[in-house]
């Protein structure tokens, strides 16, 4: 059985919009800080991969959200190893309150890749055994995620890749993308909304220098994002939203 790990912090007046509650690309930033803490904790972290000239990504999340913490806010992230495979492997987190409830619920896909390469390889055992979770050899599939394919873009913004949006696996940080595809949003639409979760997927690389184009189509209580490099997809995500006097 895998075992729980779990940092408490408060929240900060950086990780915050200007609702002041926890913004959607912290959440991620904060789940990957807790799981770093557990990988170095069990000695597995980023050293050891490093040391191998790996590096572990995500593929995927998918994000139930109860309600986001507040400026100044107790929570503890939990977090604890899922079913793995010969390629992929699942990590969930919790985001409690002070009391102890559930306030955020995440999944998460990983894989590991060669960082000269840039290519996926297989797991290796001593690097993901010490989480624990259960090895199977079918994963439960992730929460699909509909394209943009035909259909009318109705915004979209184009963003530099600048070096501080490039992290330690040598491309864009996975929060940076959700940074681009909520900037895109009208300042009113947001000020009117409150996100009740979301599901983001990587599929393409992007690195320092490229320019990016973040585009959305606006549903009645979701929208639809890509995050273009040239002409591949690098992201796609759908997040969902409730009418802000309603959450």
């Amino acid at each position: 059985m895998a075992d729980i790990y779990s940092i408490e912090r408060p929240v900060e007046y950086y990780q915050v919009d200007l609702t002041r509650k926890l913004s959607l690309a912290m959440m991620l930033n904060l789940a990957i800080l807790c799981s770093r803490m557990q990988g170095e904790h069990l000695k597995v972290g980023y050293r050891e991969t490093d040391r191998r000239g790996l590096g572990w990504v995500i593929l995927q999340y998918d994000v139930k959200i109860l309600r986001r913490p507040k400026l100044g806010e107790q929570i503890t992230i939990e977090t604890k190893a899922g079913e793995w495979g010969s390629y992929f492997a699942k990590r969930g987190f919790y985001f409690k309150d002070a009391a102890g409830e559930v306030i955020v619920d995440m999944d998460s896909l990983w894989a590991l890749i060669d960082l000269d390469s840039r290519r996926m390889i297989k797991l290796p055992l001593d690097l993901v055994q010490p989480y624990g979770g259960e090895e199977k050899k079918r994963l439960e599939k992730m929460v699909r995620i509909p394209k943009i394919k035909d259909e009318p873009v109705e915004m979209d913004k184009p963003y530099q890749v600048r070096f501080l949006d490039i992290d330690g696996n040598r491309h864009v940080n996975n929060s940076k993308y959700l940074e681009w595809m909520v900037d895109v949003l009208p300042l009113d639409f947001l000020k009117g909304h409150e996100p009740t979760g979301f599901s983001i997927r990587y599929e393409n690389e992007v690195h320092y220098g490229h320019q990016v184009d973040s585009q959305v189509i606006m549903g009645d209580n979701e929208t639809k994002h890509r995050v273009l490099n040239g002409d591949k997809t690098a992201a796609e995500a759908i997040i969902h939203w409730a009418d802000a006097q309603d959450k």
